[in-house]
């Protein structure tokens, strides 16, 4: 990472504190020149947390086909709930972009609706795993498919005992760090993997109308004229690829945090221009 963008990492740790603070941020991260700053609340402490950092310490710097970028994380005290995390990162980006992590866990689907209610409203992108964030590094090294109703178990299982890498080997509920060199080096360059899984999943739900190709990513206003349109939170749910009428949690097993990964050129889509060009380079 260049010495610019390290300058620029110091200023957008944010502030610490209570939740409920109401102050804004003490200093805002800087922008980077011509790329973005997203601020992002996740329901996790750690795990979501240092992955936002490993995006950013390894792509953040941008490249010939994808701008720099900085994603900042809103501070959340632990336990809330998915629509408490919603209003932490709608309180603390204000009209910048904005996106929150949470998932299936052991949550009701009235929190979980409640949650996308308030995130259609306030036009916070939603990176909804079901039923684990775990399973979106599964997809680094593998398909994967078969209703989980809620439980982690196998995609943990199948993350400790992955034939491509022995990294996560120990990975465990008092280990859920993705600092290491180790971990990291076995993330990166997969994440066009993880991407192509994920939304064969979309393809693969029981409700024929979900679809990956009606997958939206691109940056919606959140102040002005066209944020006053109201958006009803299954259409905005529905940005997933998932159709509107597509119950939530029927979702089993699906990941959205590919759609954030595709927003920042990290990973493609099939037939887009920088796909076709990574293709001819490779």
């Amino acid at each position: 990472m260049s010495a610019r963008n390290k300058d620029q990492r110091k200023g957008f740790q944010g502030r610490r504190g209570s939740m409920d603070d109401s102050r804004g941020l003490e200093r805002r991260p800087g922008r980077p020149r011509g790329g973005r700053v997203i601020y992002v609340a996740c329901e996790g402490q750690k795990t979501e947390p240092e992955y936002l950092e490993y995006l950013t310490d390894t792509y953040g710097a941008g490249a010939a086909d994808r701008p720099e970028f900085i994603l900042h994380r809103v501070p959340t005290r632990r336990g809330l709930r998915p629509d408490q995390t919603v209003a932490a990162v709608e309180r603390e980006a204000a009209a910048d972009e904005a996106w929150v992590l949470f998932d299936r866990d052991q949550h009701r689907e009235s929190d979980i609706q409640q949650a996308l209610r308030d995130a259609a409203e306030a036009r916070v992108e939603v990176g909804f795993s079901h039923p684990s964030f775990e399973l979106w590094f599964l997809l680094h090294f593998q398909a994967f498919s078969g209703a989980q109703h809620g439980s982690s178990d196998t995609v943990v299982d199948k993350l400790r005992n992955s034939r491509v890498t022995d990294a996560f080997r120990d990975y465990a509920r008092h280990d859920k760090s993705v600092k290491s060199p180790a971990r990291r080096n076995a993330l990166r360059h997969r994440e066009q993997d993880a991407v192509d899984h994920a939304r064969a999943l979309v393809n693969r739900c029981e409700h024929a109308d979900c679809h990956a190709d009606n997958a939206q990513w691109d940056l919606v206003p959140r102040a002005g004229d066209q944020a006053r349109e109201r958006i009803s939170w299954q259409r905005w749910s529905a940005r997933s690829g998932h159709a509107e009428h597509c119950p939530v949690l029927g979702r089993d097993p699906s990941t959205d945090v590919w759609r954030l990964l595709v927003s920042l050129g990290i990973a493609t889509v099939p037939d887009s221009p920088q796909r076709t060009r990574r293709r001819s380079i490779g």
